[in-house]
């Protein structure tokens, strides 16, 4: 089984998150439109409607940061499972406005890494359960060593980890259910062939 890191079609092959971004972006700055197509599995038409929609900060001289590509990906995790205006007031919430970094309270490549982070270590029962998933959020982010660059950043961000996980974990159920839906002849919604690639071995261990 190759997972692929969870809004793109990169197979995992046992690397972390943070490898990725440290393996895309070690040599330059910035990737270009055709890559992020490649990584996310989505086209043109979509990226640059989200750009012109404010929900993704333009790309400097036609180049993706990893930050550019983190806000994307993770746009791309909850696309399936709620209205896009949700996906951009939950990244609101988190970071403000894309265009202005002075009101983050993480950095967009810092926030998918600990999404994944968790993601390697949680199974349902830890999602579901408040005080686990609480636990878990913040020893994830102690171990980054986050600090909150203003009060009641923090808290900001765990909530909306939580968010996140959440709406990802509940993609991967309504995947699966829109595929058992057509398998049995019962009509429904036709499920996204790329998020099914994506999230097809999502905690098959503990189903």
């Amino acid at each position: 089984m190759n997972v692929c890191f969870p809004g793109t079609l990169v197979p995992r092959k046992g690397k972390k998150a943070g490898e990725l971004f440290e393996g895309l972006f070690f040599a330059t700055k910035g990737i270009t439109l055709s890559q992020v197509r490649e990584i996310t599995g989505l086209d043109t038409t979509s990226i640059q409607n989200w750009v012109g929609r404010g929900w993704v900060p333009r790309p400097v001289d036609k180049r993706y940061s990893a930050n550019h590509l983190a806000r994307i990906i993770l746009i791309n995790m909850l696309r399936n499972v709620t209205r896009l205006e949700n996906v951009a007031k939950i990244m609101t919430y988190i970071n403000g406005s894309p265009e202005c970094r002075e009101d983050d309270v993480i950095s967009e490549t810092e926030l998918y890494i600990a999404v994944c982070d968790i993601l390697d270590k949680a199974d349902y029962e830890t999602i579901l359960s408040p005080g686990a998933l609480n636990n878990m959020i913040s020893h994830t982010l102690t171990v980054r060593g986050y600090i909150e660059p203003f009060p009641g950043g923090r808290t900001r961000l765990e909530n909306g980890i939580k968010l996140i996980l959440f709406y990802y974990s509940a993609s991967i159920i309504k995947v699966r259910a829109d595929r058992l839906s057509q398998e049995l002849g019962l009509g429904g919604d036709a499920p996204d062939c790329v998020l099914s690639v994506q999230i097809e071995e999502e905690f098959e261990e503990e189903t």
